[in-house]
């Protein structure tokens, strides 16, 4: 009775003595001790320290570092997967003859024959399980006992792991799992479509504005309205110069009157002398003549005051620009816009050029409000590319307003994102980096 006093008062000491062992241990020497020092408590053949959530093995007894792709850990592994499967988070002991017939024909060959499956509880839950192999059975006492250190070593893994510092980013990147899923990730994004964008410079331009022309060649002699005024019809808008027009009707009419008194002379003097009614037919066509010119020179006159045949808005630039400025027929001068009807003009440069599609989505940003973006649907696209005034050769294309209701300023000038089709994001991102190999390495 006695001695049986002393070997249940010594493992009670060696108890205490792992549990403080356990809780003062590194992070790193944890699992050693847990498969090693626990023979001191209770006699074994050979410890393991499993891990459920990574199902690998942390810790085997007897060796400092376990060999992942040894044959033992792979068998012990597929093992120690199916009781983990099987078993509860209780304790539990158990055999070759429960595990399924192609693992437990090689149980004789790698472990004893007696197994005790030991979860070590932690405040978030069972992480880790500690598995001892021998050949005796396992009594109910020893489980017992083994089952207040288990609660221990759970205890102290907690605390390590709550403890353990942040590993360096340089450091937990040396994970071959992380990598992994790093690689994936930037996979996955360089071959996800996305849809093609560009942005350039616009304007919002009258959509089918009458445009004024000059009616004849000539000099612009004087401007009757401003930019952006309201006009209506039959207001004057701008004339050519009429000095040289009125000289050539005073002209015209002094010559058709020269031309009148002489056929009325010569129809007096055929009343007389018959030789003169011959000359009658010539000095009449020369007189209708003469009539047919002051006529036109002063239609040309009327044409020389241009007036508007729609009401609108004026769309040009500075007046000044204009007066004095020799103009020929047909020449732009201005032009009359109904100001609810705009559209968006826009140039896109040619080394920005994406593929596009009548209908595509365009969102206009003014430079007034460019908080608030107008969309947009592209409704032209010229054929080919024209010079711009900053002397960069782009495309002309343009767009039509989708919210009527809120319709922008004529002459807003702004930028415009303009969306294409859809492409791997690689291809976007590389996109002029390959047309500038194409060009060095002339593919």
């Amino acid at each position: 009775m006695s001695e049986q006093r002393n070997k249940q008062l010594l493992q009670l000491t060696l108890l205490l003595q792992l549990e403080s062992r356990a809780r003062l241990a590194p992070a790193e020497e944890l699992p050693y001790i847990i498969v090693n020092e626990t023979a001191d408590l209770l006699p074994y053949r050979q410890a393991l320290l499993w891990r459920l959530d990574a199902a690998k093995i942390e810790a085997i007894s007897g060796v400092a570092l376990p060999e992942k792709n040894s044959p033992y850990a792979l068998w012990i592994k597929a093992i120690l997967q199916y009781i983990s499967h099987e078993s509860a988070s209780s304790a539990a002991v158990f055999t070759a003859h429960d595990c399924p017939p192609e693992l437990a024909q090689e149980w004789a060959e790698w472990l004893p024959e007696h197994g005790l499956w030991l979860p070590l509880p932690a405040p978030l839950g069972v992480n880790h399980v500690l598995v001892l192999f021998r050949e005796e059975p396992w009594q109910d006492g020893e489980i017992h006992l083994l089952s207040y250190l288990a609660e221990a070593y759970g205890h102290a893994i907690a605390l390590t792991q709550a403890a353990q510092p942040l590993r360096p980013w340089r450091e937990r990147l040396r994970s071959k799992r992380l990598q992994i899923s790093i690689a994936v990730i930037i996979v996955a994004a360089l071959c996800f479509p996305i849809r093609q964008s560009v942005i350039a410079e616009a304007e919002v331009v009258p959509y089918h504005a009458n445009l004024i022309r000059a009616p004849l060649d000539g000099v612009v002699e004087k401007f009757f309205v401003q930019p952006n005024e309201t006009v209506t019809v039959g207001q004057k808008l701008f004339e050519l110069d009429m000095t040289q027009l009125r000289s050539r009707l005073s002209v015209a009419e002094e010559t058709r009157d020269i031309a009148k008194t002489e056929y009325l002379q010569t129809t007096q003097q055929a009343m007389l002398d018959p030789t003169a009614k011959a000359k009658l037919a010539v000095l009449k066509s020369k007189w209708d003549q003469q009539v047919a010119e002051v006529d036109y020179v002063r239609s040309l006159l009327a044409r020389c005051e241009v007036t508007a045949n729609k009401a609108g808005v004026t769309v040009f630039d500075d007046p000044n620009d204009w007066l004095g400025k020799p103009v020929t027929q047909g020449e732009k001068i201005l032009a009359v816009a109904d100001p609810q009807a705009v559209e968006l003009e826009i140039r896109l440069p040619m080394d920005d050029l994406i593929e596009l599609e009548t209908g595509n989505s365009v969102l206009f940003f003014s430079n007034v409000t460019p908080n608030q973006p107008l969309p947009a649907q592209l409704s032209y696209f010229s054929y080919r590319a024209n010079l711009t005034p900053a002397q960069v050769m782009a495309y002309r294309l343009k767009a039509q307003f989708t919210d009527t209701a809120h319709q922008p300023r004529l002459g807003y000038r702004g930028m415009a994102k303009l969306y294409g089709t859809r492409q791997p994001f690689i291809l976007w991102l590389l996109r002029k980096p390959i047309r500038t190999a194409r060009l060095w390495l002339a593919w």
